[in-house]
């Protein structure tokens, strides 16, 4: 893996579903926002690999495929989009409602603003620069399907 980085590849990893169970539950897709397109998958050893072009912006989509609210908690580079720590699936993430699509642009600053995700080398990745550059090259997405609550039964 190491020796795509220079390429900027990225990986895909369904986290927290069995690989049985990958896509079953939602489509997870890479968009590149300087060409307007989702890029290739290819599949090597079970893990899944895009190429981007190094400089281009890009977005993580996750279309449910479910009648349920979905929770993704999202990880690029080992870590968690939203608050920028080390990657987990008992961290906060995004809701995804039945049928529905999100895109995840990038790091999440405040409500309002992102900082763009990019391809690019190891030195100027987010987790390159903060000393944490084990899982560079890595976009993670773990889902989560809402328990079901039954209703109290008739008084």
């Amino acid at each position: 893996m190491k020796a795509l980085h220079a390429i900027a590849a990225a990986v895909l990893a369904a986290t927290s579903l069995a690989a049985q169970a990958v896509g079953q539950r939602a489509d997870i897709s890479i968009y590149d926002r300087a060409t307007n397109r989702e890029l290739p998958v290819y599949w090597h050893e079970g893990r899944a690999y895009v190429v981007g072009r190094p400089g281009n912006e890009y977005q993580v989509m996750v279309r449910s495929k479910i009648g349920e609210d979905l929770l993704a908690v999202v990880s690029v580079d080992g870590l968690n989009v939203m608050n920028g720590q080390p990657a987990s699936p008992r961290q906060s993430g995004y809701i995804v409602a039945p049928w529905t699509k999100i895109d995840v642009r990038g790091w999440r600053k405040s409500m309002e603003e992102v900082a763009s995700f990019y391809f690019t080398q190891l030195s100027d990745s987010y987790a390159g620069r903060t000393g944490r550059p084990d899982n560079v090259g890595v976009i993670g997405v773990a889902l989560f399907q809402r328990k079901r609550v039954e209703p109290p039964p008739p008084a």
